[in-house]
């Protein structure tokens, strides 16, 4: 299901940053956004996943269910509303954790259409799933989540020239997405404004990010169309700046 995204209006989410983005991390450089969103985490069966040993679990519950408890529990001490990101080889498992992030207490759920990791890409999946020849599995991934969860579901992505991903959208909304994390890059450049034109749409929520660092630019990039601001590598210059921002953007906008 997608619900609950009036709370994203005029907000600051503070986007998930592998090998940082837990439960405390996300409580403290996250305090007072709008949504938090921990991970990106990998689900995998393999001993040699080359990411942050802390972010990757074996499949099944007995792996993570005790984790999700408590680093959503932690999050929660932001004051925001708490996303779970994660992305696997196996869509069982992808749709296993995000159950589990649901039972756990997270609001929204999240896919990483964003990696580009080779354990991914090799497989269709992470960003290749935007790609026009893989637009079928993308269906596939989206509707069984959806299918699968009752949280808001939010799948990340970026889009760049000369790819698919903006057409791509119009695939996932076809199933019934109707929010989306979009890095468009340079969210203050011709480039980032025109992606945000591009994909504005009536009851479409757009969440941009991409090199907002201040209060000014959130309030430029959501008045070129954005429904919320992404903030991740300029947080972890600043604890405070997303609560900042969003207390800025809620009394101006």
């Amino acid at each position: 299901m997608n619900d609950s995204v009036d709370p994203l209006k005029n907000g600051v989410v503070l986007a998930e940053i592998g090998s940082h983005s837990n439960g405390p991390w996300c409580a403290e450089y996250g305090a007072g956004a709008a949504l938090v969103v921990m991970g990106t985490f990998i689900v995998d069966a393999r001993d040699d996943v080359p990411y942050n040993p802390n972010f990757v679990f074996k499949p099944g519950r007995e792996n993570y269910g005790d984790y999700l408890n408590e680093h959503v529990a932690a999050a929660r001490d932001s004051g925001a509303a708490v996303g779970v990101s994660v992305v696997s080889v196996n869509l069982d498992d992808t749709t296993d954790f995000l159950l589990a992030a649901e039972e756990a207490g997270a609001d929204y759920l999240s896919l990483c259409i964003h990696s580009s990791m080779e354990m991914f890409v090799s497989e269709g999946l992470g960003l290749a799933l935007l790609r026009r020849e893989n637009w079928p599995n993308l269906e596939k991934q989206v509707t069984t989540i959806l299918e699968a969860t009752d949280r808001a579901f939010i799948p990340k992505f970026g889009v760049s020239g000369g790819d698919d991903a903006e057409q791509a959208v119009e695939v996932m909304a076809g199933v019934g997405v109707n929010i989306f994390h979009v890095n468009v890059g340079d969210a203050l450049s011709q480039h980032g404004s025109q992606v945000i034109s591009r994909l504005r749409q009536p009851g479409r929520v757009l969440i941009i990010g991409g090199g907002i660092r201040t209060s000014e630019q959130a309030r430029e990039v959501i008045a070129a169309g954005a429904d919320a601001v992404a903030i991740a590598s300029a947080a972890m210059d600043d604890p405070k700046l997303c609560g900042r921002i969003q207390a800025e953007l809620q009394e101006s906008c």
